[in-house]
């Protein structure tokens, strides 16, 4: 039995954000879509919107990886659901897990990997998310996006980004882990830079 089957026993799927395999394929191949998308945009120059795409698959991956066991509701019957807020989708996002292989830290460094963790857990990715996307006056200056997000910053988080993807749902069905070929090419890339 796999684990899908396992914990749909459990779990009264039908109110579950994600509640099949097919379902669960489908959200990893938009997420997929995102990412490479933040790649070709960090290839070309576009560094503020690869930011945002980059933080818009975090969130995302953090719904696909809890969506087949809640659909984002607390339990207390408050109206407020985690996979509406920014801030909660972006630490569900950077599990603990994250640090613990090699990879990453060997391509963006012990600092940087730091860094992206407390930002994600501590309202930085709220902050950059809105960064990447709208102009604003700062100490009486026009600032827009480009001026706050860079090349690094762009290809760090875009490398977070592909981590959180691979340690979340590469391995939950036989499509993530076929897709997988295509993340670790893009992160391979990406390494070299």
């Amino acid at each position: 039995m796999d684990q899908f089957e396992l914990i749909k026993q459990h779990i009264n799927t039908d109110k579950n954000l994600v509640r099949s395999v097919h379902e669960l394929d489908k959200a990893i191949k938009h997420i997929v879509q995102l990412l490479s998308d933040s790649y070709i945009l960090y290839s070309n120059n576009s560094f503020s919107s690869s930011v945002f795409l980059s933080i818009t698959a975090c969130e995302e991956v953090a719904k696909a990886h809890l969506g087949p066991f809640t659909d984002g509701k607390t339990s207390n019957g408050k109206p407020k659901n985690m996979f509406r807020d920014h801030k909660t989708k972006h630490m569900l996002a950077a599990m603990p897990t994250i640090p613990i292989g090699s990879r990453l830290e060997k391509a963006i460094g012990k600092t940087e990997l730091e860094r992206m963790m407390n930002m994600a857990q501590n309202s930085g990715f709220v902050q950059l998310r809105e960064s990447s996307l709208y102009f604003q006056r700062e100490k009486d200056i026009l600032i827009v996006p480009s001026d706050k997000i860079d090349k690094n910053l762009a290809r760090v988080l875009l490398l977070f980004a592909l981590e959180v993807f691979d340690d979340a749902l590469v391995g939950t069905t036989t499509f993530s882990m076929e897709i997988d070929k295509k993340i670790d090419t893009i992160f391979e890339e990406l390494k070299k830079v």
